[in-house]
């Protein structure tokens, strides 16, 4: 379906405190309105690392290069790991400062993974590193009141863990740092709701100038940045119903996609060029299986029904009538395309009569209504949604297809109002992936329960930088998550940058939207 565009005239001339900002002296990039994201405050980076004024406006302890397996020093100069790979000394680099002038310290680092652990919207790259700290479990209880394990002395932080975890240095370079002396008093469970995020504090080569709730925030040269200085006078961050008008009224300057209408209607943008990026992108099902008191759904407690779904759908017509060229469909967390495929891992396709066997089996109540929920906005999605439920109705399932209203997060694993929901995952490795499953992932536990069942492998995932074994562990998770079937594979998908190179000069490299990595902005410019 061709959405009907309307560009304002008024959108030619963006006016923010009184200045008057035309497209020649600013970087725009495009936030929708759709859910809770900017409309009374901004988001915060400990569950999605990546969008560019994340990256710009906060830093890590190190660097990645585009392609995540490579790190440079950022608010860390140093590091070394024992031999025994269980401790990690890093030193930190004097001079950052975050940018209300208060220098950036070890005490920052300390603070910033204690307030994580226990946050109650954080990814599960973080805490499958930060939970292996010597002394986290006594501290996430509650019977001390820091992390034995975490200590700071001068410059100098030092992490010493209870297991080998293979992807530290690469997960911290992830890890947005949290100014102390701003947010101490702040409960960690409301770290997402602090009135912080009305007008945070960061420390990178950006700064906060400005932020209209609901409308835009814009950002400027941090002047004591202590790295290269940028070219570029200003970014606007603006809200808007949907990137196709933010482009044509000359709002919107860089932007990534994976989904085709949209990707159809920027290629048509005079001066736009699209970069593709190979990334593991995820689409999959999340079921609402059970609370993490272990209380179950009964719509979907039983596998055979979630099974049946997978039947009932035929993905395969879906991703070359919807996704031509960006979707490969998927069985497990691993690609069909990776040596560490499990060859013999049931596929699921297309067969609804199977699917009407297994959920007969499973005595399933057709005169329930599923409820289908997803966040994405865009309009390939929601034919996706709303062929999935055409699927669903030839085999008797009756279903409600609703958008979400608010944040992501919040709706997933809070008010938690579906039976199945569509779902994005860029993963930052098998790690991420697998750390779905869990019992340490603080999200997940909402929706999956706190079994355990897959915890021996997943830390021993985390641990093992050996292929060999590596591939090992992830052929016994395959066949682990095939067992119990907690999230519904569907594909994984390429991802594109747009970039409005009649406007702006870029370095040509991009990486993975999601996360931090080194877009080298100090080398952009407006034409």
């Amino acid at each position: 379906m061709k959405k009907n565009r309307i560009v304002l005239a008024a959108a030619i001339l963006f006016v923010v405190a009184g200045t008057a900002f035309t497209a020649e002296n600013a970087l725009y990039l495009f936030i929708p309105t759709t859910g809770a994201t900017m409309t009374t405050k901004l988001d915060h980076p400990w569950v999605n690392r990546g969008d560019l004024w994340k990256v710009l406006m906060f830093r890590s302890l190190f660097l990645p290069d585009p392609t995540l397996t490579t790190v440079s020093s950022d608010l860390a100069s140093s590091y070394r790991i024992s031999s025994d790979g269980l401790t990690y000394t890093i030193t930190m680099k004097k001079g950052p400062t975050w940018h209300d002038g208060t220098p950036v310290t070890a005490d920052d680092v300390i603070f910033s993974v204690q307030t994580a652990l226990k946050a109650a919207q954080v990814n599960a790259i973080y805490t499958g590193v930060f939970s292996h700290i010597i002394g986290a479990a006594d501290y996430i209880s509650g019977k001390t009141s820091s992390l034995s394990g975490l200590t700071a002395n001068g410059d100098v932080v030092t992490m010493k863990l209870d297991t080998k975890v293979g992807n530290a240095i690469n997960v911290l370079g992830q890890f947005a740092i949290m100014p102390k002396h701003l947010l101490k008093d702040v409960n960690p469970l409301e770290f997402q709701n602090a009135s912080f995020w009305t007008h945070p504090v960061g420390n990178g080569m950006y700064k906060l100038q400005e932020f209209n709730p609901g409308n835009y925030a814009v950002f400027v040269p941090y002047e004591k940045y202590d790295g290269p200085k940028p070219k570029i006078p200003k970014i606007i961050l603006t809200a808007m119903t949907d990137p196709i008008s933010a482009a044509q009224a000359g709002k919107l300057d860089l932007y990534n996609t994976n989904a085709t209408d949209q990707i159809s209607e920027l290629k048509k943008i005079k001066g736009f060029t699209s970069y593709p990026v190979d990334i593991t992108f995820y689409r999959y099902f999340v079921i609402n299986i059970k609370d993490e008191n272990g209380v179950p759904n009964k719509a979907m407690a039983d596998v055979r029904i979630r099974k049946a779904l997978m039947y009932a759908i035929d993905f395969k017509a879906l991703a070359e009538g919807l996704y031509p060229g960006l979707a490969r469909q998927i069985y497990t967390g691993v690609p069909t395309s990776f040596s560490a495929y499990d060859k013999d891992a049931e596929q699921y396709n297309y067969n609804p009569e199977r699917a009407k066997q297994l959920l007969k089996e499973a005595n399933f109540d057709f005169s329930k209504t599923l409820r289908l929920r997803f966040y994405y906005g865009d309009q390939t999605s929601i034919n996706f949604m709303t062929a999935v439920a055409q699927y669903l109705a030839q085999v008797g399932i009756k279903t409600d297809v609703q958008k979400f209203q608010g944040d992501a997060t919040t709706e997933l694993y809070k008010v938690k109002d579906y039976d199945i929901a569509l779902k994005g995952l860029s993963a930052f490795g098998f790690e991420e992936w697998y750390g779905e499953y869990a019992s340490d992932n603080s999200n997940f536990i909402n929706i999956m329960g706190k079994d355990g069942y897959f915890d021996l492998k997943v830390n021993e995932l985390r641990a093992t930088t050996d292929p060999t074994k590596r591939a090992q562990i992830l052929l016994d998770l395959q066949r682990l998550e095939q067992k119990y079937l907690y999230k519904l594979p569907i594909y994984t998908m390429q991802n594109i940058f747009f970039v409005n190179t009649a406007k702006v000069k870029t370095t040509g490299v991009f990486g993975n939207p999601w996360f931090n990595w080194d877009y080298k902005f100090a080398d952009w410019e407006l034409k």
